[in-house]
């Protein structure tokens, strides 16, 4: 009874760690437009939650929340790289260019990247486009649009030997994004970041044995310091 009791215990323990370590899959920004300060480091721990009209995303009755983690560096004034878990057991690199001057209150930036995950053998390239505003030296609302194309090989394994299939286009599965979102930050750099996101599918491959649903993604995320606010800003909220 108790090794039965145990046992059940194991199972749902090692379920709701198996949904807090599959990392998310690249869909939310959690940045606003505004790049990293030259030569600072800055990290955001977030945790989502998705929602589909086709798979509930739970284990043991628990719901699912994706664990985001993502480390951002400033290359120059106007440029930074990034570095976020993808898919659980992988991992997605971008660089992001603000084509507006830092000190600005309003900043517009692009950004692309690439990434893969081992399992599923998944393969990504995002593109996206982020506008922000800073509205209170503390509060900046952002909005994004993105398109990310994802090359899927680890579902070719069940084809039946006797049945003829479609063959690959070599598109990938593309999904169309749609992201608002708000940056509630401190003097130091240190910010709650909280974001919606809705993603469609775009182009299918009708080779790689998968297609994307519509999701909607609320995520809530936890910013470090790293070069402090914009730079010329009038401290008026808390300091550190």
């Amino acid at each position: 009874m108790r090794q039965g009791r145990r046992w059940r215990q194991c199972r749902a323990v090692f379920a709701l760690l198996s949904v807090l370590t599959f990392a998310g899959c690249g869909v939310t920004r959690l940045q606003t437009a505004r790049t990293v300060p030259a030569g600072h480091t800055r990290a955001t721990v977030a945790v989502g939650i998705i929602h589909n009209d086709v798979r509930d995303f739970v284990a043991k009755n628990v719901a699912a929340a994706p664990l985001d983690i993502m480390i951002r560096h400033g290359a120059t004034e106007r440029m930074d790289w990034g570095v976020r878990t993808f898919m659980g057991t992988g991992a997605l690199v971008d660089v992001k260019w603000n084509a507006l001057a830092p000190a600005s209150k309003t900043a517009l930036a692009l950004s692309a990247g690439l990434g893969g995950a081992v399992v599923d053998a998944i393969g990504h390239v995002p593109l996206s486009i982020t506008f922000s505003h800073e509205v209170l030296p503390w509060f900046t609302p952002y909005a994004a649009l993105g398109y990310g194309t994802y090359f899927i090989f680890g579902y070719d394994g069940s084809r039946d030997p006797n049945a003829h299939y479609a063959a690959r286009t070599w598109t990938g599965d593309g999904l169309l994004s749609v992201h608002v979102g708000v940056e509630l930050a401190r003097a130091s750099g240190r910010a709650l970041m909280l974001e919606y996101a809705y993603a469609r599918p775009g182009v299918d491959d009708p080779g790689d044995f998968f297609k994307f649903a519509s999701n909607h993604f609320v995520a809530i995320g936890f910013q470090s310091a790293g070069g402090g606010r914009r730079p010329d800003t009038d401290d008026v909220s808390p300091s550190d």
